[in-house]
């Protein structure tokens, strides 16, 4: 651990940007697209270039209240989810007095973003219980869908209780909402459909956030956030009382009425500080990059570094460890681990270390997540073994004393943190994103940006919605001279790339994975350099035939196979000799 600034931070991590909001409004979450961060805040968004992530520049503050203007981003679009009641749908609304005033608006909100520095909006769409958050499912190259999550801890203007029925909604909510947005017209953006939401053998088919020490808010049946991984056709939904897995039809809609499985973990059976916990509320989800993990996180509605809730009703509540994330397996629903921070957390100011949102590394071979903590700070999770996840970087901002009477200032207090990087080739850091001040606004830093030092394989992307997976890592491996003559020694390359695809940027190479050279007489195995080449002399196949290059799928990784011809000798030459298996060069 160093301390040398004050700050509680591992040794390969520093924090190289901060930058409050105008108005010390919280912070909220972040999307990205091309060389431009978007950061959203209660009081509006932020635009960055982050052509340098060291030293990003401010395009726009852009004042428009709506919490919690979560964002998405596609193209020139930005759509900010709005789940507080507001006066309109435009910017220049504000609070309404009532949340369910039968008057006010709640929803999506659209922007063009063409011109940074001057966003102009350009559609709204009001959607039940408001716009918690947002999740962008590419269905056509002209269409995008929006799947809005949100809930009736508290009523709204057709949503809850007494608004809901009247309005001919369910009580508790009890679907998700899908907007589909033209990108030709988004001012033509829609809703079109609504998947039911159900909690498959669940007693009461229903959250009660009673149950978890939340008095005063409504029961509920919906999700919080969603994640879609768009080539396999998935999504992991964390909806309050369960994590589900559905499949997604050809027409982008969710089955979400037949979940491929559910999970839930409601019972802490040894206590707080024991081995087992209990989840609070399934809050957010993200897929590994090869789809086969998934990590689920529990927002617990306790306190503390670890947290603690109060679990169950009156008498029976027991205090219970929450706050957790858990590994599951996607092609099962098995728990495989859960996690929590590993070192200890206090502040005399506020104590509340939950997991929150993070995102997944697109990194080759090893499979690594960051996540943001609350008061914890913000981390890089190692879960290459799944069932042993370990913290391999981290960053906490220490809180600040002021001299008397002035109160002491609070520190980390994160509510995402995502890595992002629009390059390729820079396998030497990982750039993370992340957004700070949430318990205590004023004293939050914003707009973050940090850079963890770690040899790591990632890849490059053009655009990030972080809820949103549009690639699976495919490789290709070609091997130079694609002819080769049996029984004469050559020297053969293999060259290992990454496959183009619609997130990831071109041109890049796989480097430091292992490759197998199989072919009559030949048997090698070696590793790519850094430059994504393997390079092999003395290669003498012994008859007519096939060299295969092989590199297997590894984590994140879909393997790949390079082939070249073998020819057959040439007249009057003997067989046998040196060198026939080669060797790396």
């Amino acid at each position: 651990m160093a301390v040398h600034n004050a700050d509680k931070h591992s040794a390969n991590t520093s924090l190289v940007f901060s930058a409050v909001n105008g108005t010390n409004a919280i912070n909220s979450d972040i999307a990205f697209w091309g060389n431009r961060a978007y950061y959203g805040d209660y009081d509006g968004f932020r635009i960055f270039d982050i052509s340098n992530p060291a030293s990003p520049v401010l395009l726009r503050d852009f004042d428009c209240r709506g919490p919690q203007n979560d964002p998405a981003v596609w193209g020139n679009l930005l759509f900010l989810a709005i789940d507080r009641t507001q006066t309109g749908p435009n910017c220049g609304s504000t609070n309404t007095a009532a949340h369910d005033d039968p008057n006010g608006w709640e929803g999506v909100r659209i922007f063009n973003v063409s011109n940074p520095a001057a966003p102009v909006q350009v559609g709204a769409v009001y959607t039940d219980c408001g716009a918690h958050t947002i999740t962008v499912n590419p269905v056509s190259v002209g269409t995008i869908h929006l799947w809005v999550s949100s809930y009736p801890l508290r009523p709204g203007p057709t949503c809850g209780p007494v608004r809901g029925p009247a309005a001919g909604r369910h009580p508790h909510h009890g679907v998700i909402q899908i907007i589909e947005v033209p990108l030709a017209n988004p001012s033509a953006a829609r809703e079109i459909a609504e998947p039911p939401i159900t909690y498959p053998g669940d007693p009461d088919n229903a959250f009660n956030p009673a149950e978890h020490d939340l008095a005063g808010f409504l029961t509920l049946r919906a999700c919080h956030d969603i994640a879609i991984n768009v080539p396999l056709r998935l999504a992991a939904a964390a909806c309050a009382e369960q994590a589900q897995l559905w499949r997604i039809g050809a027409n982008g809609i969710p089955d979400t009425a037949n979940p491929v499985w559910t999970v839930d973990d409601t019972t802490d059976t040894d206590g707080a500080g024991g081995g087992d916990v209990a989840v609070d509320f399934w809050h957010s989800a993200t897929f590994s990059w090869d789809g086969k993990l998934v990590n689920f996180i529990d927002e617990s509605f306790g306190s503390g570094c670890p947290t603690v809730t109060p679990v169950g009703l009156g008498a029976a509540a027991k205090p219970s460890d929450t706050g957790r994330m858990f590994f599951v397996n996607t092609a099962t629903g098995a728990f495989l681990s859960r996690f929590t921070l590993p070192r200890p957390e206090t502040s005399p100011i506020v104590d509340y270390c939950s997991a929150h949102l993070g995102n997944t590394v697109p990194s080759i071979g090893k499979y690594l997540l960051v996540n943001a903590w609350y008061t914890g700070g913000i981390d890089v999770i190692d879960f290459t073994n799944p069932s042993s996840p370990l913290e391999v970087a981290y960053y906490d901002v220490a809180d600040r004393d002021n001299p008397a009477p002035q109160p002491d200032v609070l520190g980390g207090d994160n509510w995402s943190a995502y890595w992002y990087e629009n390059t390729a080739g820079d396998d030497d850091n990982l750039w993370l994103f992340a957004t700070d001040g949430v318990e205590n606004p004023p004293s939050g830093e914003g707009a973050q940006v940090y850079r963890t030092s770690m040899a790591v394989e990632d890849v490059g992307l053009r655009r990030l919605n972080p809820q949103t997976q549009e690639d699976l890592i495919r490789c290709r491996a070609t091997v130079s001279p694609g002819n080769l003559r049996a029984r004469e020694a050559r020297s053969v390359n293999v060259r290992v790339s990454v496959v183009p695809g619609v997130s990831l940027l071109p041109g890049q190479m796989v480097g430091n994975v292992p490759v197998r050279l199989r072919g009559p007489g030949v048997s090698i195995e070696t590793f790519t350099n850094a430059n994504g080449v393997a390079r092999v002399s003395g290669v003498a196949p012994t008859r007519k035939g096939t060299l295969r290059a092989t590199v297997r799928s590894l984590p994140n990784l879909i393997g790949c196979l390079g082939t070249a011809r073998i020819r057959a000798p040439r007249a009057g030459v003997a067989a046998g000799g040196a060198g026939l298996t080669g060797r790396p060069s």
